[in-house]
Protein backbone atom coordinates (compact mmCIF):
# COMPACT_ATOMS: atom_id res chain seq x y z
CA UNK A 1 0.00 0.00 0.00
CA UNK A 2 2.65 2.30 1.12
CA UNK A 3 4.78 1.74 -2.58
CA UNK A 4 1.57 2.41 -4.47
CA UNK A 5 0.86 5.68 -2.25
CA UNK A 6 4.67 6.47 -3.13
CA UNK A 7 4.39 5.78 -7.06
CA UNK A 8 1.21 8.67 -6.96
CA UNK A 9 3.14 10.81 -4.60
CA UNK A 10 5.98 10.66 -7.60
CA UNK A 11 3.27 11.15 -10.36
CA UNK A 12 2.25 14.08 -8.81
CA UNK A 13 5.79 15.53 -8.51
CA UNK A 14 4.86 15.96 -4.52
CA UNK A 15 8.44 14.70 -4.10
CA UNK A 16 9.87 17.48 -6.55
CA UNK A 17 8.00 20.14 -4.59
CA UNK A 18 8.63 18.85 -1.04
CA UNK A 19 12.42 18.76 -2.09
CA UNK A 20 12.27 22.46 -3.75
CA UNK A 21 10.71 23.82 -0.45
CA UNK A 22 12.86 21.82 2.15
CA UNK A 23 16.35 22.60 0.01
CA UNK A 24 15.18 26.64 0.32
CA UNK A 25 14.89 26.43 3.98
CA UNK A 26 18.17 25.02 4.21
CA UNK A 27 19.59 27.26 2.54
CA UNK A 28 17.77 29.69 4.34
CA UNK A 29 19.10 28.53 7.76
CA UNK A 30 22.96 28.67 6.75
CA UNK A 31 22.34 32.72 6.31
CA UNK A 32 20.51 33.00 9.51
CA UNK A 33 17.06 34.20 6.99
CA UNK A 34 13.49 33.36 8.74
CA UNK A 35 11.77 32.64 5.60
CA UNK A 36 8.02 32.70 6.02
CA UNK A 37 5.67 29.94 5.08
CA UNK A 38 3.79 32.13 2.83
CA UNK A 39 7.09 32.02 0.43
CA UNK A 40 7.94 28.18 0.84
CA UNK A 41 3.68 27.51 -0.02
CA UNK A 42 4.27 30.01 -2.95
CA UNK A 43 7.22 27.97 -4.65
CA UNK A 44 5.80 24.57 -3.76
CA UNK A 45 2.71 26.01 -5.71
CA UNK A 46 4.60 27.14 -8.27
CA UNK A 47 7.02 23.46 -8.61
CA UNK A 48 3.32 21.67 -8.29
CA UNK A 49 2.03 23.78 -11.61
CA UNK A 50 4.66 23.70 -13.80
CA UNK A 51 5.32 20.08 -13.37
CA UNK A 52 1.70 19.36 -13.70
CA UNK A 53 1.35 21.86 -17.11
CA UNK A 54 4.12 19.99 -18.47
CA UNK A 55 3.15 16.31 -17.84
CA UNK A 56 -0.50 17.35 -18.69
CA UNK A 57 1.25 18.72 -21.80
CA UNK A 58 3.16 15.71 -22.35
CA UNK A 59 0.39 13.23 -21.86
CA UNK A 60 -1.61 14.69 -24.67
CA UNK A 61 0.76 13.36 -27.19
CA UNK A 62 1.23 9.46 -25.95
CA UNK A 63 -0.91 6.54 -25.83
CA UNK A 64 -1.70 5.82 -22.18
CA UNK A 65 -1.60 2.13 -22.39
CA UNK A 66 1.97 2.81 -23.34
CA UNK A 67 2.91 5.50 -20.88
CA UNK A 68 4.21 6.23 -17.79
CA UNK A 69 2.22 5.89 -14.25
CA UNK A 70 2.84 9.94 -14.56
CA UNK A 71 1.21 10.39 -18.31
CA UNK A 72 -1.63 7.94 -17.56
CA UNK A 73 -2.75 9.58 -14.65
CA UNK A 74 -2.57 12.81 -16.16
CA UNK A 75 -4.36 11.76 -18.91
CA UNK A 76 -6.97 9.98 -16.98
CA UNK A 77 -7.90 12.57 -14.86
CA UNK A 78 -7.08 15.52 -16.96
CA UNK A 79 -10.18 17.51 -16.06
CA UNK A 80 -9.76 17.38 -12.37
CA UNK A 81 -5.91 18.37 -12.82
CA UNK A 82 -6.99 21.35 -15.11
CA UNK A 83 -9.43 22.21 -12.68
CA UNK A 84 -6.70 21.78 -9.62
CA UNK A 85 -4.30 23.94 -11.69
CA UNK A 86 -6.94 26.80 -11.72
CA UNK A 87 -7.44 26.32 -8.31
CA UNK A 88 -3.97 26.36 -7.26
CA UNK A 89 -3.25 29.43 -9.44
CA UNK A 90 -5.98 31.21 -7.35
CA UNK A 91 -4.25 30.48 -3.92
CA UNK A 92 -0.76 31.38 -5.47
CA UNK A 93 -2.09 34.58 -6.17
CA UNK A 94 -3.83 35.21 -2.89
CA UNK A 95 -0.33 33.80 -1.16
CA UNK A 96 1.90 36.08 -3.38
CA UNK A 97 0.13 39.04 -1.83
CA UNK A 98 1.50 38.49 1.53
CA UNK A 99 5.05 38.18 -0.02
CA UNK A 100 8.10 40.85 0.41
CA UNK A 101 8.04 43.30 -2.51
CA UNK A 102 11.14 42.29 -3.77
CA UNK A 103 10.09 38.45 -3.51
CA UNK A 104 7.20 39.54 -5.16
CA UNK A 105 8.15 41.07 -8.67
CA UNK A 106 11.33 38.51 -8.68
CA UNK A 107 9.12 35.71 -8.24
CA UNK A 108 6.45 37.64 -10.92
CA UNK A 109 9.31 37.42 -13.31
CA UNK A 110 10.75 34.09 -13.11
CA UNK A 111 7.19 33.15 -13.26
CA UNK A 112 6.17 34.59 -16.58
CA UNK A 113 9.82 33.26 -18.10
CA UNK A 114 8.71 29.64 -17.23
CA UNK A 115 4.68 30.29 -18.95
CA UNK A 116 6.71 31.87 -21.59
CA UNK A 117 9.17 28.72 -22.09
CA UNK A 118 6.52 26.18 -21.21
CA UNK A 119 4.32 28.19 -24.69
CA UNK A 120 7.77 28.11 -26.78
CA UNK A 121 8.78 24.24 -25.98
CA UNK A 122 5.46 22.47 -26.26
CA UNK A 123 4.49 24.24 -29.48
CA UNK A 124 7.67 23.84 -31.03
CA UNK A 125 7.84 21.34 -34.00
CA UNK A 126 11.70 20.46 -34.33
CA UNK A 127 13.76 18.43 -31.77
CA UNK A 128 14.82 20.34 -28.99
CA UNK A 129 17.36 19.73 -26.28
CA UNK A 130 17.23 22.69 -23.93
CA UNK A 131 14.42 21.53 -21.34
CA UNK A 132 16.80 19.68 -18.89
CA UNK A 133 18.87 22.95 -18.50
CA UNK A 134 16.09 25.66 -18.44
CA UNK A 135 14.51 23.25 -15.84
CA UNK A 136 17.54 22.81 -13.43
CA UNK A 137 18.52 27.05 -13.87
CA UNK A 138 14.73 27.97 -12.55
CA UNK A 139 14.52 24.87 -9.85
CA UNK A 140 18.34 26.20 -8.15
CA UNK A 141 16.75 29.70 -8.68
CA UNK A 142 13.71 29.06 -6.79
CA UNK A 143 15.36 27.79 -3.83
CA UNK A 144 18.10 30.45 -3.60
CA UNK A 145 15.36 33.06 -4.44
CA UNK A 146 13.62 33.70 -1.17
CA UNK A 147 16.84 34.13 0.19
CA UNK A 148 18.05 36.51 -1.99
CA UNK A 149 15.25 38.45 -1.54
CA UNK A 150 15.44 38.93 2.20
CA UNK A 151 19.35 39.05 2.12
CA UNK A 152 18.27 42.39 -0.43
CA UNK A 153 22.23 42.24 -1.86
CA UNK A 154 24.59 39.61 -3.76
CA UNK A 155 26.09 37.18 -2.24
CA UNK A 156 29.08 35.11 -3.08
CA UNK A 157 27.66 32.27 -0.58
CA UNK A 158 24.59 32.15 -2.21
CA UNK A 159 25.68 32.38 -5.57
CA UNK A 160 27.79 29.10 -4.57
CA UNK A 161 24.58 27.69 -3.62
CA UNK A 162 22.82 28.19 -6.43
CA UNK A 163 25.80 26.99 -8.51
CA UNK A 164 25.81 23.39 -6.64
CA UNK A 165 22.30 22.96 -7.05
CA UNK A 166 22.25 23.74 -10.79
CA UNK A 167 24.46 20.87 -11.13
CA UNK A 168 22.91 18.51 -9.11
CA UNK A 169 19.71 19.66 -10.81
CA UNK A 170 21.13 19.34 -14.25
CA UNK A 171 22.94 16.09 -13.29
CA UNK A 172 19.68 14.44 -12.02
CA UNK A 173 17.08 15.60 -15.08
CA UNK A 174 20.20 14.16 -17.69
CA UNK A 175 20.21 10.89 -15.40
CA UNK A 176 16.42 11.15 -16.03
CA UNK A 177 16.80 11.24 -19.83
CA UNK A 178 19.43 9.10 -20.05
CA UNK A 179 17.61 5.93 -18.66
CA UNK A 180 14.40 6.82 -20.17
CA UNK A 181 16.04 7.39 -23.73
CA UNK A 182 14.37 4.44 -25.48
CA UNK A 183 11.40 5.26 -24.11
CA UNK A 184 11.09 8.81 -25.04
CA UNK A 185 12.37 7.95 -28.70
CA UNK A 186 9.74 5.67 -28.78
CA UNK A 187 6.50 8.38 -27.61
CA UNK A 188 8.30 11.20 -29.72
CA UNK A 189 9.95 13.20 -26.33
CA UNK A 190 12.18 15.64 -27.00
CA UNK A 191 14.76 15.41 -24.55
CA UNK A 192 18.84 16.23 -24.15
CA UNK A 193 19.58 12.49 -24.38
CA UNK A 194 17.01 11.72 -27.75
CA UNK A 195 19.03 15.07 -29.18
CA UNK A 196 22.34 14.45 -28.32
CA UNK A 197 22.06 10.46 -27.61
CA UNK A 198 22.74 8.08 -24.51
CA UNK A 199 26.33 7.73 -24.68
CA UNK A 200 26.89 11.95 -25.31
CA UNK A 201 24.12 12.55 -22.19
CA UNK A 202 26.85 10.55 -19.88
CA UNK A 203 29.91 12.38 -20.57
CA UNK A 204 27.69 15.18 -20.30
CA UNK A 205 26.80 14.15 -16.74
CA UNK A 206 30.35 13.11 -16.03
CA UNK A 207 31.61 16.53 -16.70
CA UNK A 208 28.74 18.28 -14.37
CA UNK A 209 30.16 15.74 -11.30
CA UNK A 210 33.36 17.04 -12.05
CA UNK A 211 32.48 20.77 -12.56
CA UNK A 212 30.41 20.28 -9.07
CA UNK A 213 33.55 18.55 -7.21
CA UNK A 214 35.64 21.45 -8.45
CA UNK A 215 33.28 24.18 -7.08
CA UNK A 216 32.86 21.88 -3.87
CA UNK A 217 36.95 21.99 -3.03
CA UNK A 218 37.46 25.56 -3.93
CA UNK A 219 34.22 27.23 -1.94
CA UNK A 220 37.20 26.16 1.19
CA UNK A 221 39.31 28.73 0.14
CA UNK A 222 36.45 31.59 -0.44
CA UNK A 223 33.77 31.05 1.82
CA UNK A 224 34.47 31.15 5.61
CA UNK A 225 31.45 30.41 7.28
CA UNK A 226 31.17 28.48 10.82
CA UNK A 227 28.30 26.32 9.58
CA UNK A 228 30.08 26.10 5.86
CA UNK A 229 30.75 22.28 6.70
CA UNK A 230 27.64 20.85 7.52
CA UNK A 231 26.30 22.13 4.32
CA UNK A 232 29.36 20.79 2.24
CA UNK A 233 28.32 17.37 3.57
CA UNK A 234 24.85 17.27 2.69
CA UNK A 235 26.10 18.67 -0.76
CA UNK A 236 28.65 16.17 -1.34
CA UNK A 237 26.33 13.20 0.15
CA UNK A 238 23.63 14.72 -2.15
CA UNK A 239 25.99 14.12 -5.24
CA UNK A 240 27.32 10.65 -4.01
CA UNK A 241 23.45 9.74 -4.21
CA UNK A 242 23.18 10.79 -7.54
CA UNK A 243 26.90 9.45 -8.45
CA UNK A 244 25.34 5.78 -7.07
CA UNK A 245 22.49 6.31 -9.18
CA UNK A 246 24.72 7.00 -12.57
CA UNK A 247 27.07 3.55 -12.11
CA UNK A 248 23.80 1.35 -11.12
CA UNK A 249 21.48 2.08 -14.50
CA UNK A 250 20.51 -1.48 -15.06
CA UNK A 251 19.48 -2.13 -11.70
CA UNK A 252 17.72 1.02 -10.93
CA UNK A 253 16.13 1.19 -14.18
CA UNK A 254 13.58 -1.66 -12.48
CA UNK A 255 9.84 0.13 -11.34
CA UNK A 256 11.38 3.37 -11.47
CA UNK A 257 14.07 3.40 -9.18
CA UNK A 258 16.06 6.03 -10.48
CA UNK A 259 13.97 8.42 -10.09
CA UNK A 260 12.45 7.35 -6.58
CA UNK A 261 15.93 7.74 -5.22
CA UNK A 262 17.01 10.92 -8.04
CA UNK A 263 13.91 12.96 -6.29
CA UNK A 264 14.89 12.11 -2.84
CA UNK A 265 17.88 13.97 -2.68
CA UNK A 266 16.58 17.52 -2.93
CA UNK A 267 14.60 16.21 0.30
CA UNK A 268 17.68 15.22 2.10
CA UNK A 269 18.85 18.76 3.61
CA UNK A 270 15.70 17.67 5.61
CA UNK A 271 18.04 15.82 7.83
CA UNK A 272 20.31 18.49 8.88
CA UNK A 273 17.18 20.99 9.09
CA UNK A 274 15.51 18.34 11.85
CA UNK A 275 19.35 18.47 13.71
CA UNK A 276 19.35 21.79 14.12
CA UNK A 277 16.24 23.08 14.92
CA UNK A 278 15.99 23.95 18.64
Amino acid sequence: MLNKLYQYIRAFSLDVVAGAAISARWVGNYFKVDIPSEALLALSITVWLIYTLDHLLDARKVEPQKAFLRHVLHHKNAPLLFAMVAMMSVVLIFTVQYLSTELFWQGMLLGAIVIGYLFFVHLRKKPYWGKEWFIAIVYASGICLPTQAYLGEFSVDLLYFWLQFFFLASINLLIFNMFEYKSDKQFGFSSFATVKGHDYTRRVILVLFVLFVIGWSISFYVIKSSDFLDYQAMLIFMGSVLAMVLSKETILREEEWYRVIGDIVFVLPLIEILATSD
